[in-house]
């Protein structure tokens, strides 16, 4: 009993980042009474567990439907619209969990601050200590890709130290600097996914992160460089060489492989087996109640719609862009936007004569036409097949609860390779063939060739140029990708706001038939947010790329500056 009220005061919401008297007054967590703790790798398993519960999931069974993870820009929309991209920010005034927050920061350090204290098999201590290195990087990056520079804090401390509580901002480099060798604490420290016997973070994972943290670093500086946002003599050649590094290692050390199926991943109840899997969540509404379940299977079209931009950025069979290849069907018609065009699309869209579900009796229901009005309206008209289960529990009576949130998997260390590679300028057909011809070959689709890129006409404009090379390169990670909640972060460090400034975006070609009253463009393209934001994305590029820090902070501890533009 002493250990679980224990950990709830460990847990507790406090920011050490917020300095008033109250938080002042607080006695230190390492004053607290602990003598049956910190003995055993059980202690270490205990405390380390509680780290999980902040890695992303689904939203709750009780919200009524899981937005998808796209939303907000421009891939995926939601009924309301709004979001970061379109310039709605504000300062906050006081800091929170999810706003300049530190506890989970503070957790961490916590740990690796009493973990020397135990005994114990030193294979299991080092994981557990691997895993609490992998989440103090896993924190640091979430709040890098907020806020840019952050005061760096290596060690627990009490709060009584007003040197670290009124610490400044260290650059944004330094900080990048120390999440990676965290990570490579990490990967030196943590067992090999199949040398475990329950899902825990992993080697590979640590490995993944590195080449995350490594690309995002490496291409924020490159292409912001110049700006108040960039480092000051950076191209983020280093960073970029060290994504391509560790991208290569988790390649080279053959412990994942892509799935045999693409579509098949999203759907599962279970990924306990896959081998393209790095780190997902399980879900198990019946056996742990409601709030171990999700909402996305339950109401469709969970008031999300993809966007004309994301089904158009899909190739044709023939490896060409619907711009050039004879292939293309166009896009008036749902039932022919599929037709001879990357299966992925077939895998991520809903069209007519699609399974909704299959009744427990075998009685099965078809897609006829999207929903485009009412609560969880799909407002686009192109409605999610990623992710939708047709099979109806038994149980329930309805559409799975279960289906498993992936967090890592081994796809994205292939894309990370091949761009990292081709922003240094390196990358050769061999690279190519290891990495996105590997994705490619899974679905069916011809090879990427590096001496024959066809130039697409509606490439993306980014405000800069751009090699062939990586344009399609972008573009296979925008695909394979698609709804996975990486675009937002993508435009982020590509400095993509020419893409966005006074674009807005639209839905699917409105068909006879289909739900009357719509706002649609002169083309007849369904314009959902055509009244509500007619002037479409309103990203100020002076100001938002990062958050700004809430306002109290700044008066509580006058070291700390606000973000550009705030």
């Amino acid at each position: 009993m002493k250990k679980v009220i224990y950990l709830i005061a460990i847990f507790s919401p406090f920011l050490f980042g917020s300095c008033n008297d109250d938080f002042l007054e607080r006695a230190p967590l390492d004053e607290i009474s602990e003598p049956e703790f910190w003995l055993t790798t059980g202690d270490l398993e205990l405390y380390a567990t509680a780290f999980y519960q902040d890695l992303p999931g689904w939203q709750g069974v009780s919200v009524g439907s899981s937005p998808s993870p796209d939303n907000g820009t421009d891939l995926s929309m939601g009924t309301t619209g709004g979001g970061r991209l379109y310039g709605t920010g504000s300062i906050p005034t006081v800091a929170t969990t999810a706003l300049w927050g530190w506890t989970k920061v503070r957790k961490a350090n916590y740990f690796i601050s009493n973990v020397s204290k135990v005994t114990g098999t030193q294979t299991d201590i080092n994981q557990y200590t691997g895993e609490a290195y992998f989440f103090r990087a896993y924190y640091y990056f979430d709040l890098l890709q907020k806020y840019g520079d952050l005061p760096i804090y290596k060690e627990y401390f009490g709060s009584l130290d007003t040197d670290e509580l009124y610490k400044a901002r260290d650059p944004r480099n330094e900080v990048a600097d120390f999440i990676l060798a965290d990570l490579d604490l990490a990967i030196s420290l943590l067992k090999a996914k199949s040398a475990l016997t329950t899902p825990r973070i992993n080697k590979e994972a640590a490995q993944l992160l590195k080449a995350t943290v490594a690309l995002y670093e490496g291409t924020w500086e490159k292409y912001h460089a110049g700006t108040a946002f960039g480092v000051t003599g950076s191209t983020g050649t280093t960073y970029l060489q060290q994504a391509a590094d560790a991208s290569s290692a988790l390649i080279a050390g053959n412990t994942r492989s892509l799935s045999a199926s693409y579509g098949d991943l999203f759907n599962q109840t279970t990924l306990a087996t896959n081998t393209e899997i790095i780190l997902w969540r399980q879900y198990d509404f019946l056996g742990l109640g409601s709030s171990f379940g999700n909402a996305l299977q339950l109401s469709w079209p969970n008031a999300s719609s993809y966007t004309r931009f994301a089904m158009r950025s899909y190739l044709c069979t023939d490896g060409q862009p619907i711009s050039t290849s004879p292939l293309y069907q166009g896009d008036l018609s749902l039932t022919k936007i599929e037709t001879n065009r990357d299966p992925r699309l077939a895998a991520t869209v809903m069209v007519p004569g699609d399974i909704v579900t299959i009744a427990a009796n075998g009685t099965i229901t078809y897609f006829v036409k999207p929903t485009i009005t009412g609560t969880y309206a799909s407002v686009g008209g192109y409605e999610s097949q990623k992710y939708r289960r047709p099979q109806v529990d038994v149980t329930t009576g309805s559409q799975s609860r279960d289906v498993s949130k992936i967090i890592m998997r081994y796809a994205e260390a292939l894309l990370i390779y091949a761009e990292a590679k081709a922003e240094l300028g390196t990358i050769t057909q061999s690279d190519l063939d290891i990495s996105i011809n590997k994705l490619r070959a899974r679905v069916g689709m011809p090879s990427m060739n590096l001496a024959s890129i066809t130039n697409d006409v509606n490439w993306p404009q980014y405000g800069y140029t751009l090699t062939p090379i990586l344009q399609e390169i972008r573009r296979e990670r925008t695909v394979e990708l698609m709804n996975e909640g990486f675009r937002l972060d993508d435009l982020m460090r590509w400095a993509a706001h020419s893409l966005l400034i006074g674009q807005n975006v639209k839905g699917a070609y409105y068909e006879t038939g289909w739900t009357t009253g719509q706002n649609k463009d002169t083309d007849n393209y369904l314009d959902p947010y055509q009244k509500s934001y007619p002037g479409g994305f309103d990203f100020n590029p002076d100001r938002d790329y990062l958050l700004a820090i809430p306002s109290t902070e700044l008066i509580l501890n006058t070291n700390l500056t606000q973000n550009p533009g705030w």
